[in-house]
């Protein structure tokens, strides 16, 4: 039933808008003009909102085929099973091609039916054909998701299982990272169609500052669903690293580097500055970078973890891609007397206008370069047979002075515009103290750094430009804030909060250029300070690497609902201090399908970061993978400083105070989720009270209260091997272990030695009966009081054994019952007898 519903919705969807197109060309057609019949254009108008209302049904049909498990549904068998979450049922849907097709079909039908609903005033004349153009992009992605890649596919045996969902995308991240990328690709279509439009109506000059929020919406989307899949990657992958400069990983970032040029260039075509030109390709650029991200990921000719299964969709795409371009130039060559009449004579370089140019030709230049190298490998398999990898080390030489020239625009253009209002004034010297705090910022960060131990000469002079761009926007805003303080007498965090409140683009830009500061500050760390290191530990002894110590405790297998999952319990110290305890784990389901999940400890100078890849000897040795990524942690912090400084240009004012609370509310509850699922969650790591104490460190003192009503302390026993063992009379294997210590008691009793057994989480009336069992316990044994002993050796269960020489200092320890022989052995060894 639910398989011929959605069927059905997608088929009428295609109709509504397919008649949305034809009746908005007949009004037109009609009026004789461009801004259409009344009544035509209306129908048309009202198709799109039933076309959006029908692709919602769809999209609720085959949720509750996830829901209610319809393993009659090819695609729900394929995605889902009985035993997966809520959360992952639903996020399942847009697992796979087919469902994300929906799902973009929906969103595409959505956005034209809201951006047609209440347009901007000055783009009202634009509506009639922006109807036109948005209504055919709905109908080309509708078409190709019934006829190609339909997710109500029907099976002729329904399964009694379904196939589950892909392991790799069971992180928190998935489940937001490809909304959070279609509602950017999906937005860009609504300043591309109104673009068009405007070039259809002649009417050029204004349709930037009508969908400016459309163009931060998308440039908000695309930025978030890159940060999230940058997360994605860098928790889930286990290969140490956040961006391979992977193709579908660029496909995303193209059109995020487009759009953000648009931005700027809007600014200009706003102040009547001219860029018509530039923003019509930008715009036209952006929308066909779209439609190539969805080539590259649906076609199966560029090759990516990323991208779905091979499909036939390619050519459908390419086909777009073509239909996209030479339309929308030719229409740029119809209209090119309008896009550059009334254009401003050129100014100098230095002026505002001429670094805004510069900074869009190096946007420009720099999404060139991305583009050669993500579709390089592809084309010379076409042309030549032989394919010619673009790795990350050329992405990072080629891209690397680009992104550099980016940050130092982003720092001096500001200071170089208020130079300039300042020299028109006649103020110069007020703009004196804006260097200052330039090059006060440049210095403060490659000293600071420099001192933190990052001395290679390149990554100094990226902190420098880091600085002096975080120093200048920050200058910039507090000049602000003192001049509201001078001229109205508020305070100054009541001066800051007016101008956020009437200034959001100004300031909101100002936060965007931080993010992308605090960005370069992390990339320049993980890529000009890299460390990774393969090694093999024993259990109990620990390894140095990377500035810190990793002691492998022991290796825990866990069986799950569909997978085995096998975890080494590593314990991570820097110097004496225990940093925190390392899961890393491998988790091996049905199909032979095994995923790395890494354990990371992150701090402000660096992450460490460590993945299991195999294990011997039973579980006793284990072989990792350890990478130290240095100032990570900026990068991240960045990314969340960039979207909030959009999302405050974006902050709608004009909604009524309870709905802008309410936005503003959900805007900081988004970033404070986001920073909570980079730092909140422990990613594989855990923090004791302590760690287990080292090999070679001082076992820590302590003082046990005995059954008999002494009193023990850990020093008195200094010049003895002391054998202390953690043990319950709740535990089968320390009652397995008893007897090998009775017998360790008994060989080294008149000997330097002492064995003391702390019981761990136990009652006293449980203990005193398994010391007076048959057999006994010989030697002292207390009871350890609110785990106040356990806390100071790191035990998380028992039984665990620590033999400490005679120094006072940790000689060996077991985690799990140890036998007699090899306690021995340990004494003897410590002892020096045979």
């Amino acid at each position: 039933m639910l398989s011929q519903v959605g069927t059905f919705c997608i088929g009428l969807a295609l109709a509504l808008a397919l008649y949305a197109v034809g009746a908005t060309l007949w009004g037109i057609r009609n009026a004789g003009g461009a801004t259409g019949s009344a009544r035509w254009t209306r129908s048309g108008q009202h198709a799109t909102r039933a076309t959006a209302a029908v692709l919602g049904g769809a999209l609720l049909a085959l949720s509750l085929a996830f829901l209610s498990n319809a393993f009659e549904i090819a695609y729900v068998a394929q995605h889902s099973a009985t035993y997966l979450p809520l959360a992952l049922k639903l996020s399942a849907l847009w697992a796979g091609q087919e469902g994300s097709l929906l799902l973009w079909c929906g969103l595409q039908a959505f956005f034209a039916a809201l951006a047609l609903s209440r347009p901007a005033v000055r783009a009202r004349r634009l509506v009639p054909w922006a109807t036109v153009f948005l209504n055919l992009i709905t109908a080309f992605f509708v078409a190709v998701t019934l006829f190609r890649s339909n997710p109500f596919t029907a099976l002729p045996h329904v399964p009694l299982e379904g196939q589950g969902l892909n392991p790799l995308l069971r992180h928190p991240g998935m489940i937001f990272h490809p909304p959070a990328l279609y509602v950017g690709y999906v937005g860009l279509a609504v300043p591309f169609a109104f673009a068009l439009a405007a070039l259809v109506t002649r009417q050029v000059e204004d349709w930037t500052a009508a969908l400016r929020l459309w163009i931060l919406l998308a440039w908000l989307g695309l930025g978030l669903g890159l940060l999230l899949g940058m997360r994605w990657a860098y928790d889930v992958l286990g290969w140490g690293g956040y961006w391979g400069w992977d193709p579908v990983e660029n496909a995303g970032l193209l059109p995020w580097l487009t759009t953000t040029a648009l931005l700027h260039g809007a600014v200009m075509q706003e102040e009547r500055r001219g860029f018509r030109v530039w923003n019509i390709l930008l715009v036209v650029a952006s929308f066909a970078l779209v439609l190539f991200g969805t080539f590259a990921t649906r076609s199966g000719l560029i090759q990516s973890v990323h991208a779905y299964v091979a499909s036939d969709l390619g050519g459908l795409f390419l086909f777009a891609i073509g239909v996209t371009l030479l339309g929308a130039l030719g229409l740029m060559l119809a209209r090119r007397a309008e896009l550059v009449a009334g254009a401003p004579p050129p100014e100098s370089l230095f002026s505002r206008a001429g670094l805004f140019y510069l900074t869009l030709l190096v946007f420009g230049t720099l999404t060139c370069s991305i583009f050669i190298g993500s579709i390089l490998p592809t084309l010379t398999q076409a042309l030549w047979g032989q394919r010619l990898e673009a790795g990350p080390a050329w992405f990072d030489q080629v891209t690397g002075p680009q992104f550099a020239a980016l940050v130092f625009l982003m720092g001096v253009c500001p200071l170089l515009g208020r130079a300039a209002r300042a020299l028109r004034r006649q103020r110069v010297a007020r703009q004196r103290w804006s260097w200052v705090a330039l090059l006060a910022g440049a210095l403060l960060a490659a000293g600071l750094l420099a001192s933190a131990g990052f001395t290679n000469p390149i990554s100094l002079a990226g902190f420098a430009l880091v600085g002096a761009t975080l120093a200048s926007t920050l200058f910039e805003i507090g000049s602000g804030v003192a001049q509201r303080c001078a001229g109205t007498g508020a305070a100054p965090l009541n001066a800051l909060w007016q101008l956020l409140r009437t200034r959001q683009r100004t300031y909101g830009g100002a936060l965007v250029h931080m993010g992308v500061a605090l960005l370069a500050l992390g990339v320049i760390g993980t890529r000009l300070y890299p460390f990774e290191r393969e090694l093999t530990l024993s259990a109990g002894a620990p390894v140095e690497v990377g500035g810190y110590t990793l002691v492998f405790e022991e290796l825990q297998q866990v069986r799950g609902e569909d997978h085995l999952a096998s975890a080494a319990r590593l314990a991570l110290y820097r110097g004496a201090i225990y940093l925190a305890t390392l899961e890393p784990r491998l988790e091996q389901y049905a199909g032979r399908q095994t995923v790395t999940v890494p354990a990371l400890r992150s701090g402000l100078r660096d992450d460490v970061y460590v993945t299991l890849a195999g294990w011997s000897e039973n579980g006793a040795r284990v072989t990792l993978k350890v990478v130290v990524n240095a100032l990570i942690n900026a990068l991240w912090a960045g990314g969340l400083v960039l979207l909030a400084g959009g999302a405050l240009a974006f902050y709608p004012r004009n909604l009524g105070r309870r709905w802008n609370t309410l936005a503003l509310a959900l805007g900081i509850l988004g970033l404070c989720g986001a920073a909570w699922a980079m730092w909140g969650l422990p990613h594989g790591a855990t923090r004791a009270e302590a760690g287990r104490p080292p090999v070679g460190q001082a076992a820590p003192d302590f003082r046990l209260m005995l059954l008999d009503g002494s009193t023990l302390a850990l020093e008195d026993l200094r010049g003895k091997v002391t054998v202390v063992n953690f043990w319950a009379s709740w535990c089968p294997p320390c009652q397995e272990e008893l007897p090998a210590l009775r017998e360790v008691w008994e060989a080294t009793r008149e000997e330097a030695v002492a064995l003391v057994g702390i019981a761990y989480q136990d009652e006293e009336a449980a203990v005193r009966a398994a010391v007076d069992d048959d057999g006994g316990i010989p030697y002292p044994v207390g009871l350890d009081a609110g785990k106040r002993i356990a806390g100071q050796y790191g035990i998380t269960g028992v039984p665990e054994t620590f033999v400490i020489n005679a120094e006072g200092n940790v000689a060996f320890w077991h985690i799990g019952p140890v036998t007699a022989d090899v306690l021995l052995a340990e004494i003897r060894a410590l002892l020096g007898s045979p």
